[in-house]
């Protein structure tokens, strides 16, 4: 039986070696994203940004805690092991405590969803923060990979098409997948036949595309976007007067949380959910954890120190 609960000890110390690195990870990955900038307000007890810090501090200390469980076991030796019991039953009541607070957060999610916008207060920044996300997501594809007609349309709904009319007699592409800084460089190429012809609006879509660079951190929400929520013809309006002006328009209406309400709100409850379940998954893993490490413990075998 000794034998038995040592090797369960050091297999499930095993896991936790590894599930703490996967959290570290995870925990790294929201803070380098952008996902943080619309949830910060959202249906939880903490701000995205915090969130990611106590999942990367959490991580850590489930390795340092199963490190100290591994050593007692293969070591054979009470103190760790005693040590090991104490820091997991304060593991244990974290698991249990984040467990709370996922279903906690899945439920205001979900009552959020339930009622007409804006539910609350959080909902109205939620919604600001998205939009924001949202179009400089798109403002990547805008400069990079849609048709120049396109982009013009969405960032110059004015004067784009004139634009593109223009352009395309003087004998540049506006259907070839370049985007706006595609279409800047054919301009300037013919910049003595071609500029005095076009609109001067066209200057502007071209500034603000010059350091798309910045719009390559988005990429994540860019291909949630295309995959749940693709941008239309009345989003595509509103992200081109944001990304020209940098002055947001209604937060609401006809805005990208207008259409995105719904997978918006969805993936904030499935992830409530999901750290909901894994909390208390957590819980069990660490009581069975201080069952193994107490058996091994009290149990007298020659070379246990």
């Amino acid at each position: 039986m000794h034998a038995i609960s040592k090797g369960v000890l050091i297999l499930l110390n095993l896991a936790f070696i590894v599930g703490g690195g996967l959290l570290i990870y995870l925990g790294a990955s929201i803070r380098g994203g952008h996902w943080n900038n619309v949830y910060e307000s959202g249906p939880s007890v903490t701000d995205a940004n915090s969130a990611a810090s106590i999942v990367i501090g959490l991580g850590a200390i489930i390795v340092l805690i199963a490190f100290f469980g591994f050593a007692g076991a293969v070591c054979k030796n009470r103190c760790f092991l005693t040590l090991y019991s104490i820091f997991v039953v304060i593991a244990l009541l974290i698991f249990l405590l984040i467990g709370i607070l996922g279903f906690v957060a899945a439920g205001g999610a979900k009552s959020w969803a339930a009622k007409a916008y804006p539910a609350s207060d959080g909902e109205v920044k939620v919604a600001g923060g998205f939009n924001e996300a949202y179009c400089y997501a798109q403002a990547a594809r805008f400069c990079t990979a849609a048709t120049a007609k396109e982009a013009l349309a969405a960032l110059l709904p004015s004067s784009g098409a004139a634009i593109a009319s223009v352009a395309s007699t003087g004998g540049v592409s506006v259907t070839e997948p370049t985007g706006i800084v595609g279409f800047c460089k054919s301009v300037d190429a013919k910049a003595s036949t071609l500029a005095p012809l076009l609109p001067s609006e066209y200057k502007k879509a071209c500034a603000a595309c010059k350091d798309v660079s910045k719009y390559d951190e988005y990429k994540d929400i860019l291909d949630w976007a295309n995959d749940k929520c693709p941008i239309n013809a009345v989003t595509s309006v509103w992200c081109g007067n944001f990304i020209l002006t940098n002055t947001p328009g209604d937060v609401y209406v006809g805005a990208p949380y207008m259409q995105c309400r719904d997978p918006i709100l969805d993936i904030w409850r499935r992830i409530g959910n999901n750290v909901g379940i894994g909390g208390i998954v957590l819980t069990v893993v660490a009581l069975v954890l201080v069952v193994m490490a107490c058996r091994i413990a009290r149990e007298p075998r020659d070379g246990i120190a």
